[in-house]
């Protein structure tokens, strides 16, 4: 692995003494940053979160050590080396204190500084290593615990005899009231048109990978395969129904990334795990028989004429517009649709004042809910702005609310879409999902997933498996390292699922372009 380092010191002469002196490719650091004061090195940080820190003791702003103390309430583990002109114990003292690393004195003595960067990079690979292994056995433990997990819950369904005696399992597992409400949906992912076989189970396995990250590590249900290989979902219920706004969530992202129009079958809710068999079989029954009317995501008919079916348009007008709320563009053509479908059905002045205010705050309520970002002040304008006007100045206004919530919006969601990048980049054996990335940032999965696509051009868990295929590319290239082993390192717990991504993307097993690149080497 490659790190990265911070130089500071007021002094141009000594840091960039320092950044040219030294061989930092041999020393495994890939990026060299300089700052000539202590407000400058915290924005480096912030931005680029160096592992290793130089820094001078006396400079003018803020001492070096007051530096690593704000540091240290933010970043306990980064390793910083302070220079010093003065031999002076209370300095020592100070370092000790805040867990400075090393300590030297200026004149910088090159080899000296240069082996104490070595013993730095050489404690964060230690680290690095022992947490990869630690993940590595975890990984194994949880990818164990997942199959037995998918067996008990088809058994469950199915209701085959004594499983219900493997119940305490489940419910160490996934810690739950007796008489948790559940509630089967089954997953139909939509056509692609692909006949491989290969490609077939590269996007099953994605789907699945994309539900366990969005419904189970957020403990809010179980992903399974079912007998037929169907992805079944045991949703965990509330109150509130909020499995079907989780689901319509979880829908939203797979046809982002996968491009498909997906779609769930619902079982009745249950209460008590014994009784989940009984919504299961209520979902088989739907799928098998085409009920359209107990589909939660089915079509309206757009053919049908008259003024009673517009709450049947609007509807699908306002889905649409929350939907693609992060993507300003598409609202902008989506809203424009909707004015002229109020011109087609000739509505009332009153009847469409009061729809473009609906739409207006479903889709502010969306974005603050997505962002964060909240703008009620603005809601409030609308509503007083629409009042008593006609239905061609009411969408007017409306177009305008809609355009002015996404000012200033660009620079933000570069910003975001640049950090959870280097995330990925960085973290690629990690469990990375659109949800646990979401989760960091601190933004919804939707808005996130709709964002990647529309800064990238390609969807977030696409962007995630090309960088691990060229990571993957890269050791089987350069390292003898087994099959298997490169597979955890770039983040696939199975190795079918990493064979037929590479597959995928490169069009030959990685056992296959090994032998390619030796060939070629050879030849």
């Amino acid at each position: 692995m490659r790190y990265r380092i911070l130089i500071v010191d007021d002094e141009k002469m000594i840091r960039m003494g320092i950044k040219n002196a030294m061989p930092w490719e041999q020393m495994q650091i890939a990026e060299v940053y300089t700052a000539s004061s202590a407000k400058e090195a915290a924005t480096l940080i912030r931005e680029h979160q160096p592992q290793i820190m130089i820094t001078d003791i006396s400079m003018a702003e803020m001492s070096g050590l007051e530096l690593v103390g704000q540091i240290r309430e933010q970043d306990a583990d980064m390793r910083v080396i302070v220079l010093t002109g003065y031999d002076r114990f209370e300095y020592a003292r100070q370092a000790l204190q805040l867990q400075v690393h090393d300590f030297l004195l200026k004149p910088i003595d090159e080899m000296e500084l240069q082996k104490s960067i070595l013993a730095q990079v050489d404690w964060l690979e230690s680290r690095r290593i022992k947490e990869e292994n630690s993940r590595t056995k975890s990984r194994a433990q949880g990818v164990r615990q997942q199959m037995e997990m998918e067996e008990f819950m088809r058994s469950l369904v199915l209701g085959r005899e004594d499983c219900l005696e493997r119940a305490g399992v489940f419910r160490k597992e996934y810690p739950f009231e007796d008489s948790q409400t559940m509630r089967i949906g089954i997953l139909l992912p939509g056509v692609t048109g692909e006949e491989d076989l290969d490609s077939e189970g590269f996007r099953m396995q994605t789907v699945k990978h994309i539900c366990i990250g969005m419904i189970d590590e957020q403990k809010r249900g179980i992903t399974f395969v079912d007998e037929k290989m169907r992805i079944t979902i045991a949703f965990f219920c509330d109150e509130g129904r909020k499995e079907e706004e989780l689901a319509e969530q979880l829908l939203a992202i797979l046809n982002d990334e996968l491009e498909t129009r997906a779609r769930i079958i619902w079982g009745s809710v249950r209460k008590r795990i014994e009784n989940l068999r009984i919504s299961y079989n209520d979902a088989v029954f739907v799928l098998e028989h085409e009920r359209e009317e107990f589909e939660k995501f089915c079509a309206v008919d757009w053919n049908r004429k008259g003024e009673d079916i517009f709450q049947d348009v609007f509807r699908e007008f306002r889905n649409a517009l929350v939907c693609n709320v992060g993507e300003k563009e598409k609202v902008g053509h989506i809203f424009e649709r909707f004015c002229v479908a109020v011109e087609s059905y000739n509505l009332s002045a009153r009847y469409a004042r009061s729809c473009c205010f609906e739409l207006a705050s479903s889709v502010y309520f969306a974005r603050f809910s997505d962002t964060g970002n909240s703008a009620r002040e603005k809601l409030s304008e609308l509503m007083q702005a629409v009042s008593g006007v006609d239905r061609e100045r009411a969408c007017q206004v409306t177009a305008m609310f809609l355009e002015n919530l996404f000012e200033g919006e660009d620079g933000e969601v570069h910003e975001l879409i640049g950090k959870v990048k280097r995330r990925i980049h960085e973290n690629l054996s990690d469990d990375l999902t659109v949800a646990s990335l979401a989760e960091q940032y601190y933004v919804t999965p939707n808005y996130l997933s709709r964002l990647f696509k529309r800064v990238t051009g390609e969807g977030c868990n696409e962007y995630i498996v090309r960088k691990r295929i060229e990571r993957a590319k890269s050791l089987l290239s350069t390292t003898t390292l087994k099959v298997g082993e490169i597979s955890i390192m770039v983040g696939y717990h199975d190795m079918n699922y990493f064979s037929l991504a590479f597959k995928k993307h490169i069009g030959v097993s990685p056992v296959r372009y090994r032998e390619q690149v030796q060939h070629r080497e050879k030849s």
